[in-house]
């Protein structure tokens, strides 16, 4: 009877969320009956429900942003078969941007650091720049799609200071994108010595003589190499940073394949891109008077990795690569493209002065998202390549001055912010953090001509979220002291 206890030795009477998921399970079992492929999906889906039904909403939010950043760096290699152009990125970072629309719609707050509110209002101002943009943008489609990125991505960087916001989530969320980045160096690998390639490759089904390159789970090899030298820093800090060495052994061994990798990339804005971080790192090291053995262990690092990479590039190396490698890497190649008007660098150069020929004709005011492409294509001259390959300009060409001027504003602000709490905070997990969130930014404004276009390129918002990420931990350290709790 109601209000009854069950009888010893006897079961309770089943309870909603019990009863619920063995009406799922049958159903899964019996769709398995008439088709497998469906009732596995079916019931993995299912899992799926019951687990999101009994998480709480805060370590859901946090597991939910988690997969979103690694779906993210994923990218195509997680598409439905039947429609590539659906990543399972795009369907995870537009589920959460819906929930968490609900759940304020709800009622529910969001609590963000102070420290955050500069870089999110700058990101918030460029999206809504970029969405009025499309009032005198040529192609409204071209410009609604470069603002849907610009939204997307923009908000998985905001994600993750709001979702990390404690040490025991930042170190976990730094371990899960180190794990990732030893998947990424595994493949580049089987790249290198195999000849194996995901179906996503633009150099799948080529012959190792013609296509020596790496290009892992990014497609093509300019944007694996970006990745790397975003990464490289969160590496090459570990060991200047911290004391255990376990954690100095994993930087050492980590940078040496990045910077292997990097070598089979090609990419000569990434070479540079990996100075820039050298040089960023010892001129920190060396300006910090209170950590002297800081200079001393960065100026080690920066031999040994000078030591690796120099030799090669020049084919004489402890890392042989291939004749087109070594040509590749030949900068004066690029000079010589330039004044005879063929090859990449022409290319480059051609679209440098046509993108700015661009702003001069608008006034200033830019094209309008997403149709810098288009604008290109329709020139007289069209130099044969539509996309920028530069970042800078690319901005620039699509969003004008002010679309520059407020992305110029947000950089600066997470690149001096992280140097100056690198140098201010007592707490090691936010040296470390804003150090190599500040020395990867700083590689970033060269490496950032590699990639034909960077809106989607999931490692930069990560980057710039963990840059967010850095500084919401240090105003979190200062107000407990010094240290984080």
């Amino acid at each position: 009877m109601t209000g009854q206890a069950p009888p010893a030795g006897g079961l309770a009477p089943p309870r909603g969320p019990v009863l619920g998921a063995g009406l799922l399970a049958a159903a899964g079992a019996a769709l398995t009956v008439l088709s497998a492929p469906a009732g596995v999906a079916f019931t993995l889906l299912a899992a799926l429900v019951v687990a999101v039904r009994r998480t709480p909403l805060p370590r859901l939010a946090v597991g939910f942003t988690t997969v979103t950043a690694l779906a993210a760096i994923a990218g195509p290699n997680l598409a439905v078969p039947q429609a590539p152009w659906l990543f399972l990125f795009r369907i995870m970072i537009v589920t959460l941007a819906l929930g968490t629309l609900g759940y304020l719609l709800m009622g529910g707050a969001i609590r963000v650091s102070r420290a955050v509110a500069v870089p999110g209002a700058l990101l918030g101002l460029m999206v809504l720049w970029s969405a009025m943009s499309v009032a005198w943008a040529q192609d409204d489609v071209a410009a609604l799609r470069w603002t849907l990125f610009l939204a997307m991505m923009g908000g998985l960087a905001l994600a993750i200071p709001v979702a990390f916001a404690t040490r025991t989530r930042a170190v976990r969320l730094l371990a899960i994108l180190g794990i990732a980045f030893a998947v990424v160096s595994v493949i580049s690998l089987l790249e290198i010595v195999a000849g194996i390639r995901l179906p996503t490759s633009r150099l799948a089904g080529k012959s190792q003589d013609v296509a020596f390159a790496a290009t892992s789970v990014f497609g093509n090899e300019n944007n694996l190499a970006t990745y790397l030298t975003l990464t490289l820093p969160y590496l090459l800090v570990l060991p200047i940073v911290f004391r255990d060495v376990r954690l100095r052994a994993l930087g050492l061994a980590g940078s040496g394949a990045a910077l292997m990798a990097l070598l089979y990339t090609g990419s000569k804005a990434n070479i540079a891109a990996t100075g820039i971080v050298l040089i960023t790192l010892l001129l920190f090291a060396g300006t910090d008077h209170r950590q002297r053995g800081r200079a001393i262990s960065a100026a080690v690092i920066a031999a040994l990795a000078v030591a690796l990479v120099v030799p090669s590039i020049q084919g004489s190396g402890v890392i042989k690569l291939p004749d087109r490698a070594v040509t590749k890497f030949d900068f004066s190649l690029l000079r010589e493209q330039v004044d005879t008007g063929l090859g990449s660098g022409a290319v480059r150069s051609n679209l440098l002065s046509d993108g700015l020929g661009l702003v001069h004709e608008t006034g200033g005011i830019g094209v309008g998202a997403g149709n810098a492409d288009v604008r290109v294509r329709s020139l007289r001259d069209f130099p044969g390549v539509a996309n920028l390959h530069n970042w800078w300009l690319e901005v620039t060409v699509n969003l004008g001055l002010v679309g520059l001027g407020l992305y110029i504003c947000f950089f600066g602000f997470l690149l001096t912010r992280q140097l100056r709490e690198a140098r201010l905070t007592a707490d090691p997990l936010v040296r470390y953090m804003a150090l190599a969130g500040a020395t990867s930014l700083a590689g970033f404004t060269i490496g950032s001509l590699g990639p034909s276009s960077v809106i989607h390129f999931a490692p930069m918002w990560i980057t710039f979220g963990l840059g967010m990420l850095a500084v919401a931990l240090a105003q979190r350290a200062r107000d407990n002291g010094g240290t984080l709790p």
